[in-house]
């Protein structure tokens, strides 16, 4: 197994534990914005009530974090065998992009579940890159 499979099979394994934080965290984030119902947080500038904000919040992590899953399991299967690596490309880019999003909306109203958000981002962009890495060694 070369380098940068192992590196793919590293990140992948990574990003299992990172997607079961963020759907942990969106579901414990959906579950408290009935506690957040009639506040208002300021997003970029923009009134939002606390709790639509912490349902998008909840929801992107959500996202994040079935995305993750996905690409943690296609990155696997990929390093193991880099002929069946499939889609693992554009779910990692999905994963991140959605990463980015929850990022950007959870940090403007000081919530924390941006750190396993920008952590899933990250990991998702590196399996991309390794995604890519691999494909060439698969073409020599």
């Amino acid at each position: 197994m070369s380098q940068n499979r192992k590196l793919l099979k590293v990140f992948s394994l990574i990003q299992v534990l990172v997607a079961v934080f963020a759907l942990v965290l969106g579901f414990v984030t959906i579950g408290s914005s009935e506690a957040a119902a009639g506040t208002t947080v300021d997003v970029f500038g923009m009134q939002l009530e606390g709790g639509m904000w912490t349902m998008l919040c909840g929801g992107l992590s959500i996202a994040t974090g079935v995305l993750t899953f996905i690409s943690a399991a296609l990155g696997i299967r990929g390093a193991n065998r880099p002929s069946s690596l499939g889609g693992h490309a554009p779910a990692s880019v999905l994963a991140a992009v959605c990463g980015v999003a929850s990022v950007v909306l959870a940090i403007s109203g000081g919530l924390l579940t941006w750190i396993v958000t920008a952590a899933a981002a990250v990991l998702a962009a590196l399996a991309a890159i390794f995604d890519g890495r691999v494909r060439k060694e698969l073409d020599r």
